[in-house]
């Protein structure tokens, strides 16, 4: 059985193109960096003390808080359109009509 297809081009056939190199390069990296996080990077030095007895209590933050208020819209399905606070100009030349 032959494995070359003759449809394909030299790039395509190539075992290390441009497309591959940048695929496996960005998931080596992605991999590397997922690593040192876990290991002693940014991830391990920051996990919380989490009292067993109550895993579900309220802990401090990361950051201070900077919001007053928060406002929950809850809508079954979408918000409508004439809702939202997009600019309409057809909306505004249709006034009144």
């Amino acid at each position: 059985m032959n494995d070359h297809d003759p449809t394909l081009s030299r790039s395509e056939f190539s075992p290390l193109n441009r497309r591959g190199f940048l695929s496996s390069t960005a998931s080596a990296l992605g991999s590397v960096t997922l690593l040192d996080l876990l290991s002693g990077g940014t991830l391990a030095a920051a996990s919380p003390e989490i009292d067993p007895a109550r895993p579900f209590a309220p802990r401090a933050p990361h950051y201070p808080a900077k919001a007053k208020r928060v406002l929950v819209i809850f809508c079954a399905g979408a918000v409508s359109q004439l809702e939202t606070w997009d600019y309409k100009p057809e909306l505004i030349k249709q006034d009144g009509k």
